[in-house]
């Protein structure tokens, strides 16, 4: 029973992480309907951003997120103005095939400028453990997990109850009619999609010290947040959060039941797979 709590504990925190990130791809495909297919990516440059600041200046993570999430908010508008914007209202296809680019770009860019070898960054909870009853949990993965609630929290919070959040709910229900209101949809929709790299900058360093950094991880974060963003329903914001804790517990359950652990990496395609079968809408139906 331990066994299972410790797995349980871990999948609901790591899977809250997921949630989160998900959430950003889902508001941005809401306002934008674009697929950005770099977004693990993107969220890889805010993890390589920390380990700059850990190397060069001495910062912990916690420290650069104050540094890494601006310049990651200011990356955002200058992708959207000088990319996104241009694609608005072209074919998907072509929408695909530019942001896998840009995720190719990324990888590569990476590649070179930090060579291929695993880099982890280390912070002043490495190798600390917090205690739950019997569970015990990395520090490093409870604060990503708090930091995590704290921002779906007052993600909700911003577009339930401000102006700014009914302009977003305006937009992503019909952009020319909210246009017609006199929204200004382009600008709405521009501080969406860098406020969703705002949040990759403010989660990507905290969970440095969780990770092994390497290159090409991008991939397993879009395909992660693509399977959590599917599975809630593509434009249900509750669903993401639902889909982003099953997807986390499926990989804690299938390192702990799986033989040889390495197949617990198929665990949350499968899931993926049985839960469209079943609701092909997603968990709680979507868009």
């Amino acid at each position: 029973m331990d066994t299972v709590l410790q797995a349980l504990a871990q999948g609901i925190a790591i899977g809250g992480v997921y949630a989160l990130v998900a959430l950003a791809l889902t508001i941005v495909y809401a306002v934008t309907r674009l697929l950005n297919f770099a977004h693990g990516d993107l969220m890889a440059v805010a993890m390589y951003l920390a380990v700059v600041f850990s190397e060069r200046l001495s910062w912990g993570p916690y420290s650069a997120v104050s540094v890494i999430a601006p310049l990651m908010f200011l990356l955002g508008l200058a992708l959207f103005y000088g990319i996104f914007a241009r694609v608005l209202r072209a074919k998907i296809l072509l929408v695909v095939q530019i942001t896998l680019g840009l995720a190719f770009v990324i990888q590569n860019g990476l590649l070179i400028a930090f060579t291929a070898n695993y880099r982890t960054v280390p912070t002043v909870l490495t190798g600390q453990r917090w205690f739950l009853g019997s569970v015990v949990l990395p520090a490093p993965l409870v604060v990503a997990f708090l930091v995590s609630v704290v921002l779906a929290v007052g993600l909700f919070l911003l577009l339930g109850r401000t102006d700014f959040g009914r302009a977003v709910r305006a937009v992503a229900q019909d952009a020319d009619a909210a246009a017609l209101c006199g929204l200004n949809v382009r600008r709405v929709q521009a501080l969406v999609f860098s406020g969703a790299l705002l949040v990759l900058g403010l989660v990507g360093p905290m969970l440095t010290p969780v990770f092994i950094l390497e290159p090409s991880m991008g991939l397993h974060l879009t395909l992660v947040s693509f399977i959590v963003f599917i599975l809630g329903g593509t434009s249900n914001f509750l669903g993401t959060l639902l889909a982003g804790i099953i997807i986390g517990l499926a990989e804690a359950f299938g390192s702990l039941y799986m033989q040889p652990p390495a197949l617990a990496a198929v665990v949350p395609y499968v899931i993926f797979i049985l839960v469209l079968l079943v609701r092909p809408r997603g968990v709680l139906g979507g868009a």
